[in-house]
């Protein structure tokens, strides 16, 4: 029975206007948030072209991607580990009498 109360086009355009709403707000923050970074970079709304050189590759300077090769390959030689024993140790530490945690203090506080 109370399905029947329910009023399913009211229902429905609450619905449909929340979406609505929800979906236009992101749709203006993806906007705001490159016209931001469009500001910060300093960059054009116009894509142009941008040429760039090409990489020159000589005996005595290799190119960035051979250069990330070499360290890489340099970083897994290199990366030697410390081989440590498998053993759990626990040392039981005895605490010590602090007043600063001690409630004793508190449980008398007589105001004369």
């Amino acid at each position: 029975m109370t399905l029947l109360a329910i009023n399913w086009a009211f229902t429905l355009l609450v619905m449909g206007v929340g979406m609505g709403v929800v979906f236009v707000l992101l749709i203006v923050l993806i906007w705001i948030i490159n016209l931001q970074t469009a500001i910060i970079h300093g960059k054009d709304n116009n894509k142009k072209s941008v040429k760039t050189e090409p990489v020159v590759t000589t005996d005595t300077h290799p190119t960035p991607h051979e250069q990330a090769a070499i360290a890489m390959a340099m970083h897994l030689y290199f990366d030697a580990h410390d081989e440590e024993p498998h053993v759990i140790t626990i040392e039981e530490v005895e605490r010590r009498y602090s007043p600063w945690s001690s409630k004793i203090y508190s449980m008398r506080n007589f105001t004369k």
